[in-house]
């Protein structure tokens, strides 16, 4: 499936377009039947008059290069990860060892609450043991004699089963508060409140001072995972194909953002939905990016460019070479004499600042790339700039040259 190529053209284009098959420069047209008169001998004078009347223009090389197939959508920033924090036990706010925006690590400290109270129960609870161990022992030790005795029948039966089973109370009685101890240090730690992921916190819901508890709705604070970062987009489903193909090589894309200074950010395809969706007939889709500078934000509106194919060996020009006509997309190229004449072209796509062709021109043309709007078939042109980068004015060539 050939993706789809989009060109944008400005009405200037057009009407310039337009004019290249109704334009006569001044003195080019038909005279009229009065004023015929028998031509001139050529000469000198003649020579100069030709010369005085090629227009100027700039011109590039038509070269071969590679042409990416680009599929671009609209998008949305949206983090890795999201966790809100909060409270697994009641209590009250007593330290927040960060600020409202900090990027925090995995496991720092968000939150620390009372904890008196529980460490007071854990001390108690560490000195119960140790009282019923104490027991323990002596009680095992009571069983021991006990069992010396019986069989001298100094003491009864009665007398060894109330030491077993003192015994084994005391075991139990030493498991139950192992258990509320584990338990206990289990609440401690949950009165430290640890940052689950790594990313970067939000507005503190709750400050120094405040009581919280573990059944309140609303969150501490909300954690974003912002470095690496997702971009979610959608395509139409007849893109699926390539899409498809993209995410199992792994394709590259660009993420550009409006406004921001190192606006571009590279992405690679990491998702697609497993359903189109029925109302708009489009694919969700997801890049992800390192953004190691954060330029990428939660929620921010962006431009997702995804390439999907690479076209190898394509006839390549500067996208200003390529104009409107009645006849299609046309091109002017300067034949070895230095006239120009139009030429239909196939555009196969417009990839930044480079038209990409499927015919119409040929390896090593040369083709106008600014001051088409003076041209006509066969007229001669003079050659300002053979570069491929953006044509100067007439004025900034006469201030570079020192004339003007």
């Amino acid at each position: 499936m050939a993706p789809a190529v989009s060109v944008t053209l400005s009405a200037a284009a057009a009407i310039a377009g337009a004019a290249y098959f109704f334009w006569l420069a001044p003195g080019e047209g038909p005279a009229p039947a009065s004023a015929t008169k028998p031509a001139a001998k050529v000469g000198t004078k003649g020579e100069g008059k030709a010369r005085a009347l090629a227009a100027p223009v700039t011109a590039a090389t038509v070269v071969e290069a590679d042409m990416p197939v680009i599929l671009s959508a609209p998008g949305t920033v949206e983090p890795l990860a999201s966790v809100a924090v909060r409270p697994r036990v009641d209590g009250q706010i007593v330290e927040v060892p960060f600020r409202e925006g900090d990027l925090v690590a995995e496991g720092s400290v968000l939150f620390r609450l009372d904890d008196r109270l529980v460490k007071a129960q854990i001390a108690q609870a560490e000195a119960n043991i140790a009282k019923d161990e104490a027991s323990l022992r002596d009680a095992e030790a009571t069983l021991t004699r006990r069992r010396a005795l019986i069989d001298k029948q100094v003491v009864t039966e009665a007398s060894l089963d109330q030491a077993r089973f003192a015994v084994e109370g005391l075991k139990a009685s030493i498991a139950a508060g192992k258990a509320l101890l584990d338990s206990q240090r289990t609440q401690l730690d949950y009165l430290t409140i640890r940052a689950p992921i790594t990313g970067r916190t939000g507005g503190l819901s709750a400050k120094l001072g405040a009581q919280v508890r573990a059944q309140d709705a609303t969150a501490l604070v909300t954690i974003n995972q912002t470095r690496p970062i997702l971009v979610t987009f959608a395509l139409p489903q007849r893109d699926l194909p390539a899409v498809r193909r993209a995410l199992a090589e792994k394709a590259s894309a660009q993420v550009t953002v409006p406004g921001a200074k190192r606006s571009v950010v590279p992405a690679t395809i990491a998702f697609i939905d497993n359903q189109v969706d029925k109302q708009t007939g489009a694919i969700a889709l997801k890049v992800l990016a390192e953004n190691a500078e954060e330029v990428l934000w939660p929620g921010q509106a962006v431009e997702v460019a995804l390439t999907v194919e690479v076209r190898p060996h394509m006839l390549s020009a500067p996208a200003g070479a390529v104009l409107p006509s009645q006849k299609g997309m046309m091109a002017w190229v300067i034949g070895p004499d230095n006239k120009v004449e139009p030429r239909v072209v196939a555009v196969e796509g417009i990839v930044g600042q480079n038209v990409f062709l499927g015919g119409g021109v040929a390896l090593g043309d040369r083709v106008v790339t600014d001051g088409q709007i003076r041209l006509a078939p066969g007229m001669a042109v003079t050659i300002e700039d053979r570069g491929r980068g953006p044509a100067k004015s007439p004025s900034e060539d006469r201030r570079a040259d020192g004339r003007g």
